[in-house]
């Protein structure tokens, strides 16, 4: 018995701690709101709702904002599950709750129905980054950038991450080159690239990795990615020239060599090498006024066809015994491309046998002009394919009863010519030389 009374006098204590222990309230979920203001719901999200279904879903989002989650749900049981707007709130629930794989499934289903609504792709952003996938991150902070620019949260998260995965992959790199795994190299060089494809060190970097391949085109995708980043740095400039030469692209390295000698007037090496190019394209006549066309705001037709005669030498079918007869370019510098170009008929002759030589090209007549050309090599049996569905290009300045409609779209479409930064085509605006020469470029790599 006494036994008994001691085995109670210690099992007591026990007890009593279990009692309190099951009474006590369950411990609180960790709450973390997102560190970026939650506004009003946006009006792209609630345009195509009922009256009943946005004051259910505006309702739950203040609960949301206010931080009361459970009243949140509570109302969202009123709202059909389906719509985005029940996805959108759900996602940044679980967000706020630290449920991050269930906010990212929320999320995608929000962007499936609306892909370009920013707040789900910032909320997305935040789940990737609390699960630690910084480059599904990175990928979805550029998505917020886009429409929002200004965006302080995205800007800084995405400039950090962009910093620390691209030197990670940097990193990789190099040591596979000190192993002399060069595919290794290239395949991390090739992935930061897509988060620096400002990065001109990647891609010189990738330059020598296909040169020790052979590979020239591939190292002239990548140098002239660098050129175009750095256009005034001459020691690149030469590299890109010398590289074209030696792939025979005589044209191109022409073009370059003049952008080195403008960076360098009198540099005796380059001049030499111009000097040499110009023999073996058989212009060593070439007119002081065709290496001044890269200079000019605005070029003219004379210039235009100066450029394509020259250009695409190779490619001009030869002059009938019938040349077009043209009554006003005796004088003009350019005379004798202008009767290629015409006899092609990339260039028009007007009805009265004029060519009107000194006449400023238009955007919309170097579209037309492009077109030609580019219709021109497709009948020749080259495979050239638009790279953005005619369709789905939007002009708000150029209506389907434009003249030059339909040249300009497909200039667009196949990229031969591109937009002003404010989404503008700009028909009536002028050429300048190195934009008609950029746009002659791009032609003539899809030719060759």
């Amino acid at each position: 018995m006494e036994a008994n009374r001691v085995k109670l006098k210690f099992s007591f204590p026990l007890i009593l701690i279990l009692i309190l222990w099951a009474c006590a309230p369950a411990p609180q979920p960790v709450l973390t709101p997102p560190p970026f203001p939650l506004e009003s719901l946006p009006p792209a999200l609630t345009v195509t709702m009922s009256l009943q279904e946005r004051v259910v879903a505006e309702e739950a989002w203040r609960h949301v904002q206010q931080g009361d989650l459970k009243a949140a749900e509570k109302v969202l049981q009123r709202l059909p599950p389906h719509l985005p707007s029940s996805n959108l709130i759900n996602g940044f629930i679980n967000l706020i709750r630290n449920n991050n794989q269930e906010a990212v499934n929320k999320f995608k289903q929000t962007l499936e129905a609306l892909p370009s609504l920013s707040l789900a792709r910032a909320g997305l952003a935040q789940a990737y980054l609390n699960l630690g996938d910084k480059p599904a991150a990175f990928d979805s902070l550029r998505e917020v950038l886009k429409d929002e620019p200004e965006n302080e949260w995205a800007r800084k998260n995405f400039r950090a991450i962009k910093e620390e995965l691209t030197e990670n992959l940097r990193q990789t790199a190099r040591e596979a080159l000190k192993t002399g795994n060069l595919e290794r190299a290239r395949q991390s060089l090739l992935e930061a690239l897509h988060y620096s494809p400002e990065a001109t060190d990647l891609h010189l970097s990738l330059v020598k990795i296909y040169r020790e391949r052979n590979d020239l085109e591939s190292a002239l995708t990548h140098l002239k990615a660098a050129v175009d980043l750095a256009p005034r740095n001459r020691d690149l400039l030469l590299n890109y020239a010398e590289t074209l030469l030696e792939a025979k692209q005589y044209s191109r390295a022409f073009d370059t060599l003049e952008q080195a000698l403008e960076l360098s007037p009198g540099d005796k090496e380059i001049q030499a090498k111009l000097a040499e190019l110009k023999e073996k394209l058989g212009i060593v006549d070439l007119p002081s006024q065709y290496e001044a066309i890269p200079r000019l705001e605005a070029i003219s037709r004379e210039d235009l066809a100066s450029l394509i005669a020259i250009k695409f030498k190779k490619f001009l079918p030869p002059l009938s015994d019938s040349p077009p007869i043209i009554v006003d370019i005796a004088t003009s510098w350019a005379s004798r491309f202008i009767v290629q170009t015409a006899a092609a008929g990339f260039l028009d002759v007007y009805s009265d046998h004029t060519f009107r030589p000194k006449n400023i090209i238009t955007r919309a007549e170097m579209a037309e002009c492009l077109t030609r050309m580019l219709h021109f090599f497709q009948n020749q049996g080259r495979k050239i394919r638009p790279l953005i569905p005619p369709e789905k290009i939007l002009l708000p300045d150029v209506s389907p009863e434009h003249a030059y409609y339909h040249s300009i779209i497909e200039a667009v479409a196949y990229q031969l010519m591109e937009l002003r930064p404010d989404k503008r085509f700009d028909p009536e605006g002028p050429v300048s030389g190195r934009e008609a020469i950029k746009m002659l470029e791009v032609l003539l790599a899809l030719v060759q």
